[in-house]
């Protein structure tokens, strides 16, 4: 999530909303309107345009409120330490924004600094009023890039993040690869457990949970929790439940191969 001084309409998609914009640029030019459209260029992915834009406005006013946009910029531009020059700058302006210091995070990971990048990401998610599941898994991904304790960094964050919000799904799936990827089944499966009793055990729940039982080496209990998503989809329609099935099948063949 990226910050912008001023409010930008959400409804229209980014190339209407810069048509909107560039027809009333050529109207009357203004700090407002170059400020706006730099952030949307900055979301379409066209950095060098929003750069331009931003350097523009100014000119024309306040620096002050663009150091965050600016601080974007150049983290996409892989300039670390400009980019952590104007987060630093901007925080300064106004400390009251989670994302600046989640955005700072980036930088300062990218610099080596491991553990100031932790203690914005922690700071940020402290400061948001109800933090979406999105903003937990991407600190989550950077505590798993700090050198010391990477994944326990990453587990404690996602708990906290299950906790605070109450709901596992997204948080639980992405503490549940992280484990898998070191290699850790036992703990996996655990969560999938408990994911399991958020999702009522439907038949997408035991298809995914198979799947981790085969990747823990437990062959047996796999086919066991397909065989069983197989009978207990008898009856549903639905597109996904059929492809669901096809997949199921698939499965079912190569585990007794």
């Amino acid at each position: 999530m990226f910050w912008c001084a001023f409010s930008i309409l959400a409804h229209p998609g980014i190339h209407e909303q810069v048509e909107q914009l560039n027809e009333r640029l050529k109207k009357q030019p203004t700090y407002q309107l170059y400020a706006q459209r730099a952030h949307l260029y900055f979301e379409g992915g066209q950095i060098d345009l929003a750069f331009k834009d931003l350097e523009i406005a100014s000119k024309m006013g306040p620096k002050e409120p663009l150091l965050f946009e600016y601080g974007n910029v150049y983290l996409a531009k892989n300039q670390y330490e400009k980019a952590l020059k104007h987060f630093n700058q901007f925080i300064k302006f106004n400390n009251k924004l989670p994302e600046v210091f989640l955005a700072r995070a980036k930088a300062l990971q990218q610099l080596g600094r491991s553990e100031e990048a932790i203690e914005d990401i922690k700071h940020s998610l402290q400061m948001h009023p109800s933090p979406h599941p999105g903003l937990y898994i991407e600190a989550a991904n950077l505590a798993a890039l700090n050198k010391k304790d990477p994944l326990e960094s990453a587990l404690n964050l996602l708990d906290e993040g299950i906790q605070k919000i109450g709901v596992q799904g997204q948080l639980q799936e992405r503490a549940i690869e992280l484990l898998m990827n070191q290699n850790r089944q036992p703990e996996a499966l655990a969560r999938m457990v408990l994911l399991g009793k958020e999702r009522n055990h439907n038949i997408f729940w035991r298809h995914d949970y198979a799947l981790l039982l085969v990747k823990s080496d437990k062959s047996t209990e796999a086919q066991a929790e397909l065989k069983r998503a197989l009978k207990e989809s008898r009856g549903m329609s639905s597109p996904a439940v059929q492809e669901l099935r096809l997949k199921i099948e698939q499965q079912l063949s190569q585990i007794k191969k």
